[in-house]
């Protein structure tokens, strides 16, 4: 759905890297329908915690009515807007996050692929209101309220600890909503993908080295170079380069910390001919220069 460009909000980030931001919203003595906020839309999901009051929130168009305790999860995209349902002081966070906060990274991670992937990619929705009468969601709010908690006291790697809360938080929301049949279906058609590509994997293992094209890989699964790419990224987790650079890297940390092999020789041994190319790749995976790891994994300085 295409939602009017005026209405776009640009929400604002301080790290660009961590799209991550949490609001507090009070109104301390508003009239009843007066606006929480007006109609906007953005590409972030947006989770609000009730804390004092009642409103009510218009997702695309449908009233959910809120109070103290309930939680509103509003989807990525999705129109909004909020409005004070009563004549008392009014409160909630609003905790804002892009899916790239929550991305897997360069290392696969079927368990990802299979229960946060459908949410943040939009294939699956979660419900838009949990009201604080149901006892499950007291563990919900609970994991929300530390959150704010170490947002608000950004003590030393804090952005750390909202990441994985809120990995917890969507983990477990994915295991007690996820549809069986879904749950079902995309663990055996992983199941079925994962099996298929065991041969391909293999080959991988083995000769990480030597260089294979999409194409090559595709010819070996009997299957077309594009529906090769969407497979292979839903069973893995990963493209297949990044597949291969991740077992390349993991080859060569192996290298370095058992043998005296030079830099230069580690990254022809691996498949990688150019050293700047494998310092540049070593360093976009683990954080480090192949020498600075090296040191680090002896224990020197």
């Amino acid at each position: 759905m295409t939602h009017p460009q005026e209405l776009r909000e640009h929400t604002y980030f301080n790290d660009p890297s961590y799209p991550f931001n949490l609001f507090r919203l009070r109104q301390t003595q508003p009239q009843k329908d007066t606006p929480s906020f007006y109609l906007h839309w953005h590409d972030h999901f947006e989770i609000l915690l009730m804390v004092e009051g009642r409103a009510v929130f218009y997702i695309d168009s449908k009233p959910y009515e809120a109070e103290s305790g309930d939680i509103i999860i509003v989807p990525s995209g999705a129109l909004h807007a909020g409005y004070c349902a009563g004549e008392g002081p009014l409160e909630y966070y609003a905790l804002v996050f892009n899916a790239a906060l929550l991305s897997q990274g360069k290392t696969p991670d079927p368990k990802h692929t299979l229960f946060i992937t459908p949410y943040l990619d939009g294939g699956l929705l979660f419900p838009i209101q949990l009201t604080h009468t149901d006892a499950l969601n007291l563990q919900y709010k609970h994991i929300l309220e530390e959150l704010i908690q170490e947002f608000e006291g950004k003590q030393p790697g804090y952005e750390l600890i909202i990441k994985s809360q809120l990995y917890m938080l969507l983990t477990l929301l994915s295991r007690r909503f996820m549809p069986d049949e879904q749950q079902g279906r995309a663990t055996l058609s992983h199941k079925r993908n994962a099996d298929r590509f065991k041969k391909l994997l293999r080959h991988i293992d083995t000769h990480y080295a030597e260089p294979i094209t999409v194409s090559d890989a595709a010819a070996m699964m009997n299957l077309n170079p594009y529906h090769f790419c969407k497979i292979f990224k839903k069973t893995t987790g990963s493209t297949l380069i990044e597949y291969v650079n991740f077992i390349r890297i993991n080859e060569a940390m192996k290298l370095l910390s058992s043998s005296d092999l030079t830099v230069t020789e580690i990254a022809g041994q691996i498949g990688c001919g150019n050293p700047n190319y494998f310092t540049k790749l070593f360093k976009q995976y683990k954080g480090v220069t192949p020498s600075q790891w090296r040191r680090e994994a002896a224990g020197l300085s």
